[in-house]
């Protein structure tokens, strides 16, 4: 066993911290489109260039939508309404998830793809369809 320093034990915990989840970031290059669709543009979010990368917005009809980069393919993405099917809250991203905060929220716990991961949600965040291209995401 190796004996580490309180200060060894924090900056190691910090660093592992910072590169276990990439925070989500505001969705640029955002066009409205004919029929309630809404066309996220991948070239003005860099984040999404990445698996594992994630960009919120607000959507009229949804309200608080993230899109995640699920794979590398094409369509390699996920759609997912950020209110918590449980208590209703807005969730907010915590350690490559999402979480159900407090006071009103109950420690819900979901996967990265909205995938719930510890109750008392017993569903998922709702998925909305959407459709991929090379270049941009439109959501349904």
């Amino acid at each position: 066993m190796i004996a580490l320093s309180r200060r060894q034990l924090i900056c190691g915990g910090a660093a592992i911290a910072a590169l276990a989840s990439t925070p989500a970031i505001a969705a640029s290059g955002i066009k409205n489109l004919p029929g309630g669709k809404t066309e996220v543009s991948l070239a003005a979010n860099k984040a999404l260039a990445s698996v594992g990368g994630v960009v919120e917005l607000t959507i009229k009809k949804y309200g608080k939508v993230a899109l995640i980069r699920t794979s590398a393919s094409v369509k390699g993405f996920a759609v997912v309404n950020l209110s918590c099917p449980h208590a209703g809250v807005i969730v907010q991203q915590n350690n490559g998830g999402w979480v159900c905060p407090g006071p009103r929220g109950h420690g819900s716990e979901f996967g990265l793809n909205g995938a719930v991961k510890v109750g008392p949600a017993n569903s998922a965040l709702k998925p909305i369809k959407f459709t991929a291209t090379s270049k941009a995401v439109t959501i349904a």
